[in-house]
């Protein structure tokens, strides 16, 4: 099993690997400032993936329905203020460039270590079985999630494992036609589409396939239900 490649599941990993090590690390040779420095890295992975890219992509989003309401909007709507820059969480301490370089080199030496067992492997995640390897193995399925993120907006946040992105479609409760909305290669997708009866919230399910190389792949994702709020 080796390092992610795609952001959001490296994250997760690099959550299970930063408390792993440090359980291990005095086994393994390794000192507290090895240790610190892989609570930093992860400290800063997480951060970028799951707070400060998912905030500026749905601040992105929003300004541009907002740019497109006021250049477009119907006249007489009442005048609405500019929104304020986008406010992510406490932001984590700096580090260096170059985090999954330094991962490759620290899973080495811990493989090389005359504390390393096969055990201690699988709880860092650097040992096992990779995934996706074989011709017999279930067709990729992504997992998604949504959720109303406040009014004028649906959040779909989705598993990018090793491929390119998602397609996603989307329909109204009680539609039989699927909508497409697009290729995403980053989780979340933003949905800011206006509902069918203006200022009526509505039910939406959204479902999604993985992309390679411009092709769908694998099966459709479970079919999730969100509730659209003007």
């Amino acid at each position: 099993m080796g390092i992610p490649r795609a952001d959001a599941d490296l994250a997760l990993w690099f959550t299970n690997f930063s408390t792993s090590f440090e359980a291990h690390a005095a086994a393994l040779g390794f000192a507290e400032a090895d240790v610190n420095s892989v609570k930093a890295d992860a400290a800063m992975v997480n951060f970028l993936v799951g707070d400060f890219i998912p905030t500026y992509k749905s601040a992105f989003q929003a300004r541009t329905s907002f740019k497109n309401r006021v250049i477009n909007g119907a006249a007489g709507a009442a005048a609405v203020a500019v929104p304020g820059p986008p406010a992510t969480g406490p932001v984590p301490a700096a580090v260096a460039p170059g985090v999954v370089a330094r991962l490759r080199v620290l899973v080495q030496r811990i493989q090389l270590s005359p504390g390393y067992t096969e055990a201690a492997g699988i709880e860092l995640g650097i040992a096992g079985p990779e995934s996706g390897g074989s011709a017999s193995d279930t067709p990729p399925k992504p997992a998604l999630k949504a959720r109303s993120n406040g009014p004028g907006t649906v959040q779909v946040d989705f598993t990018k494992e090793r491929y390119d992105g998602v397609y996603i479609e989307s329909r109204r409760v009680g539609e039989a036609e699927w909508q497409s909305l697009g290729l995403d290669s980053y989780s979340p997708y933003i949905d800011d589409r206006p509902p069918a009866e203006a200022g009526k919230p509505e039910a939406r399910q959204y479902r999604a396939r993985y992309m390679l190389r411009d092709q769908p792949t694998g099966e459709w994702s479970d079919i999730v239900t969100a509730t659209f709020v003007p």
